[in-house]
């Protein structure tokens, strides 16, 4: 199946310059606020018009300026998840997801209304209006209409983006059933690396309205901690829960030949997951550390060192992860560090305290 958007114009004077191969499942625009990504999802929907764009959805041809096509919005067969549901407000939560339902009444039925409402447990709210309900569930009935409409595409914009944690991680389960029972191609925009980790089966890093880079998770991972186009302070590594002691609170991952612990009480055994590890939460060792209080160490080698504003920033390469250490230029002068040296990674248990769990992936 053939899903390429490709899209150069400048919108209010900010440029974008785009070229894209959406793969299956879910795609997630990953960036900060400002670099453009709505503006790209918006030209996909026919929102924003392109200057120069070409722009195929499931082998249709939705754009061509070399060829003079332009399919108009409500052709297009996209659906489109906002940061605010955008529900009706008059109608109840029924009437609002059997709109979706008869926008596409000819066409043929990928999504029943039934299994809908079950996927996305709809059943109780159907009576109701928007205004009685929650901001979780908002999102979800406007999904619900989105896919009613019997979409080639799901285009979802930050739908996370005004919900609490434990709402977000409840929506997060269902879309991540929508991508595995459904088989929808989507992309999902996010300024939340934690989310893009956790959906994206190909993630897009986009920048001032360019694309970065692309790649699956794994490659994402590396990606995210290696490149300082970004100069992020925060590592991601996969591992594995190998240990989960309840009452003590403690909880060990395995990363590679060597494992992490940290404090947690929500892991469980044999659950894959992400761990986050801040840069200033580091602390760098020449030598094997010895009667420290600290639970974690990792022996790694200094692949590289960037230099900003008075800190040194260590790209440090554990069993081919990306760790970053951020130090003082006069800590880095004291330990008289240099490139290709080995060092050690010590981390504290208590500052390792966001593991994303990836395992509902």
């Amino acid at each position: 199946m053939k899903n390429i958007v490709s899209i150069k114009t400048k919108i209010s004077n900010f440029k974008i310059d785009v070229n894209i191969n959406l793969k299956e499942g879910i795609n997630c625009f990953f960036g900060p606020s400002g670099a453009g990504k709505t503006s790209i999802i918006n030209c996909i929907a026919g929102i924003n018009k392109a200057k120069e764009s070409k722009i195929i959805i499931n082998n249709k041809t939705l754009e061509d300026t070399n060829k003079n096509i332009f399919v108009p919005i409500h052709k297009r067969n996209i659906g489109y998840v906002f940061q605010d549901s955008r529900l009706f407000p008059h109608l109840s939560i029924n009437n609002n997801l059997l709109y979706g339902l008869k926008l596409n009444y000819k066409k043929k039925k990928k999504f029943y209304y039934d299994e809908i409402i079950n996927l996305l447990s709809l059943s109780h709210l159907l009576h109701r209006f928007p205004y009685n309900l929650s901001g979780g569930e908002k999102q979800r009935v406007a999904i619900g209409r989105a896919l009613l409409c019997q979409p080639d595409l799901l285009l979802m914009d930050e739908p996370l983006a005004s919900l609490d944690q434990e709402k977000k991680n409840e929506l997060i389960k269902y879309i991540v059933k929508i991508n595995e029972i459904l088989n929808i191609p989507a992309i999902y925009v996010s300024h939340s690396i934690s989310e893009t980790f956790i959906l994206g089966n190909c993630i897009h890093f986009i920048k001032n309205g360019t694309l970065i880079y692309s790649g699956n998770r794994d490659k994402a991972i590396n990606f995210y901690n290696k490149n300082d186009k970004f100069f992020f302070r925060d590592s991601y590594i996969k591992g594995k829960v190998i240990k989960a002691n309840q009452s003590e609170g403690l909880t060990e991952i395995k990363l590679g030949k060597e494992s992490l612990t940290v404090f947690s009480n929500t892991l469980h055994l044999g659950q894959n997951v992400i761990v986050k590890i801040k840069a200033t939460d580091i602390i760098i060792s020449t030598i094997i550390p010895d009667k420290l209080s600290s639970l974690n160490y990792l022996k790694t080698n200094i692949e590289n060192i960037i230099f900003e504003k008075g800190l040194a920033c260590l790209i440090l390469n554990y069993e081919k992860n990306i760790i970053k250490a951020l130090l003082t230029k006069k800590s880095y002068n004291k330990l008289n560090i240099k490139k290709g040296m080995y060092c050690y990674a010590i981390i504290k248990a208590l500052n390792i305290n966001d593991v994303i769990n990836i395992s509902l992936v």
